[in-house]
C-alpha cells in the first residue's frame, strides 16, 4: 500500500479516531457507558477507563505500524484480531441487554475498521520481493 493513498488515508483515520475514542473512554468512562446505555457505577467506570487505556494503546500501534518504514504485519495482525474481538464483544453485550442499540455505531466502526485492517494486513504478511 502506497503512503498517502485513500486507504492508507483511512486506516490512519481509523487509527486516531481509536486513539481518541480510547482516551475518551479513558478519561470520562461513565460518558461512553451513558452512550452505550449500560449502567454507570464506580466498578462499570473503573473497567471502562482500563478498556479505554487498551484501545488507545492499540490505535497507537496502528498508528506507528502504518508509518513505519518496515511492514509490521504481526502487530497490524494483533489490531485486527483486537478489532474483531471488541466487534463481538459489544454485539454479545447488546444482545445479553448489558448495552442498548446505541452501542451498534461502535461495532460497525469496529467491523469496517477490522476488514480494511485484515486487508492492509494481508498485502504486508509476505515480502512483494524474492531473492534468489
Amino acid at each position: 500500500m502506497t503512503r498517502g493513498t485513500g486507504p492508507w488515508l483511512i486506516l490512519l483515520a481509523i487509527a486516531g479516531v481509536t486513539i481518541a475514542g480510547g482516551l475518551v473512554q479513558l478519561v470520562h468512562p461513565s460518558f461512553v457507558l451513558e452512550f452505550v446505555g449500560a449502567v454507570v457505577s464506580p466498578t462499570s467506570q473503573y473497567a471502562f477507563a482500563i478498556i479505554g487505556m487498551f484501545i488507545a494503546m492499540f490505535g497507537g500501534m496502528l498508528l506507528h505500524a502504518m508509518r513505519s518504514e518496515e511492514p509490521q504485519p504481526v502487530v497490524v495482525l494483533w489490531i485486527a484480531v483486537e478489532k474483531v474481538a471488541g466487534c463481538l464483544a459489544a454485539l454479545l453485550g447488546i444482545f445479553k441487554g448489558y448495552f442498548s442499540s446505541g452501542a451498534l455505531g461502535i461495532v460497525f466502526f469496529d467491523f469496517f475498521a477490522a476488514l480494511l485492517i485484515i486487508w492492509y494486513w494481508r498485502t504486508i504478511r509476505w515480502p512483494m520481493t524474492t531473492t534468489t
